[in-house]
């Protein structure tokens, strides 16, 4: 078993601690994550990739637009080629952002881009995100989960080139305080 796990490490898999709630919810700020290190990546996917202007720094992102595709948000809501996700909304949650320290409301639900269903976030009662229209050009664009967290994700840095991409995150190893009504736990399978 020894044996097999330390190929699996060398070779195969990644383990990264999350350093922010980009992501949030679906992984939080000091959650352990699984990386599979592989070159091949879908639409909806949660990927690790260098950060494309900082050497040494990874980003963690969902693909929400490849090459070809139209990427916006309007009122809080992506779209995608003009189309909205399928989603189901929730009530509003309280949240103790281990980040900043502060209590923030959450808008929260769960939306589906090409049969990944995953969490999505943005704060209630601030500005709403937005986002221009932006046509993919010859990378893959990534989204954070937390559409309110700005400046982990091509907002900022544009698109990133998929053959850089490391890997897709797969399952989160440990876990970090999350709310109680989103429920991440050690050992989740992640899409």
């Amino acid at each position: 078993l020894l044996v097999a796990g330390a190929i699996l490490y060398f070779f195969f898999v990644r383990v990264v601690t999350v350093g922010h709630n980009a992501m949030a919810p679906t992984v939080m700020l000091g959650d352990q994550i699984l990386v599979w290190r592989t070159q091949s990546f879908e639409l909806g996917d949660m990927v690790l990739c260098p950060h494309p202007s900082e050497q040494g720094r990874y980003v963690l992102g969902r693909i929400v637009g490849p090459p070809g595709d139209t990427i916006s948000m309007d009122r809080g809501m992506l779209h995608i080629n003009g189309q909205v996700p399928d989603n189901d909304l929730h009530d509003p949650i309280r949240w103790l952002d281990p980040e900043t320290g502060r209590i923030r409301t959450m808008l929260w639900g769960v939306e589906d881009i090409l049969d990944h269903d995953h969490y999505f976030f943005r704060e209630d009662g601030r500005r709403v995100p937005e986002m221009r229209s932006h046509r993919v050009q010859g990378g893959a664009y990534l989204l954070s989960d937390n559409r309110s967290y700005l400046g982990e994700d091509s907002r900022d840095f544009g698109e990133v080139p998929e053959v850089m991409c490391i890997g897709k995150v797969f399952m989160r190893l440990t876990a970090a305080e999350s709310p109680p009504e989103i429920g991440n736990s050690w050992l989740d399978i992640l899409e």
